[in-house]
This record gives C-alpha cells, sequence and structure tokens, in this order.
C-alpha cells in the first residue's frame, strides 16, 4: 500500500508490531518520507526495553504514551494535538529501574527458562544470573518469604510491566 504521507499530520504507532520492525523502526521510515509528520506511540512497555534491547529512541516531534498510565481518552488527543502543532514536549520514555542484563533475564524467567538455560542464552555464568535475579528481585520490591515462589512474582512483574493482564499470559 502506497500512502501520500503529506496529507497526514499525525500517525498514531503501536510499539509491538509482533514479528520483525517494531513501532520505532516503523516511526523513523515514516519520518524519513514526512520530515514534519507528528509520531505517538501509543503501547503498553512501560520501557521500550521490555519488549527489546535493540529498539531506538524517539524521533523528534514524537509522544510516548503507555496504555495503563491512560486515565481518559484526553491524553492520548493532547499528544495527537501537539505533535500536529509540533510543539510537543521532547518525549522520554519512561525506564524500570532494572539493568539492559537485569530485563533481559527477567524475561527469560518470564518464558520459563532455568537459570542455567539463562546462563546459556546470555553467554555468562549461573552466578551471574542469579545475582541478576537478586537485584531484579529487589529492584522491583518483590517480597521473597515461604508464601511465594520468586520465579513466579518475577513473571507476573515482567508481565505486568509489558502490559499483559492476567488473561493474556495465562493463554501463552
Amino acid at each position: 500500500m502506497d500512502v501520500d504521507l503529506t496529507e497526514i499530520d499525525v500517525a498514531v504507532l503501536d510499539l509491538d508490531l509482533g514479528e520483525g520492525p517494531n513501532g520505532m523502526d516503523l516511526a523513523y521510515a515514516l519520518r524519513r518520507r514526512q520530515p514534519n509528520l507528528g509520531i505517538v506511540i501509543l503501547t503498553s512497555f512501560s520501557d521500550t526495553r521490555l519488549l527489546a534491547s535493540s529498539v531506538r529512541d524517539l524521533p523528534s516531534n514524537s509522544s510516548y504514551v503507555v496504555k495503563q498510565s491512560m486515565r481518559d481518552i484526553g491524553i492520548l488527543v493532547e499528544a495527537v494535538q501537539a505533535t500536529a502543532r509540533h510543539d510537543a514536549v521532547p518525549a522520554t520514555i519512561p525506564k524500570v529501574p532494572l539493568t539492559d542484563a537485569q530485563i533481559e533475564t527477567l524475561r527469560l524467567v518470564a518464558y520459563g527458562l532455568s537459570n542455567s538455560e539463562i546462563a546459556r542464552v546470555r553467554v555468562v555464568s549461573k552466578k551471574s544470573v542469579e545475582q541478576a535475579i537478586k537485584r531484579a528481585t529487589i529492584a522491583l520490591n518483590i517480597d521473597v518469604n515461604d508464601e511465594s515462589n520468586q520465579r513466579v512474582s518475577l513473571a507476573r512483574a515482567f508481565f505486568t510491566l509489558t502490559g499483559a493482564t492476567r488473561h493474556t499470559h495465562a493463554n501463552r
């Protein structure tokens, strides 16, 4: 499909587009074709690193809106209007209090990998994985006690940060 971008003021994109390029890749491609195009990334990801560590920063004149933070539609409307007027406040993408390594470890825990499997995938020692899990648990204020399972709590935290609902990740 070939679209005449000169008639479009703002593109509202999701960050997660499934396999292949993500919303940020599309934003940059659209921006190359139409330099004045406003971009709004509307996403469930509270931090782009939760999708993938390789996600780029926002292009200029863009807004980043996390779906869970939308108390009402006015937040999205304001983001669209601001980017259309080219006076969007330089958007900062929120960051969860984790390092890239901790996020990757958290993702792999959420997908059900053992510490040994995570070490193999990340090409680090098992002890390094254990430390990353411990630090992520502390950073996310996850209470570790006899009543809870640390790995289940970490998986829930990961899915919550990605905007997945209990129903969504129960069916994966």
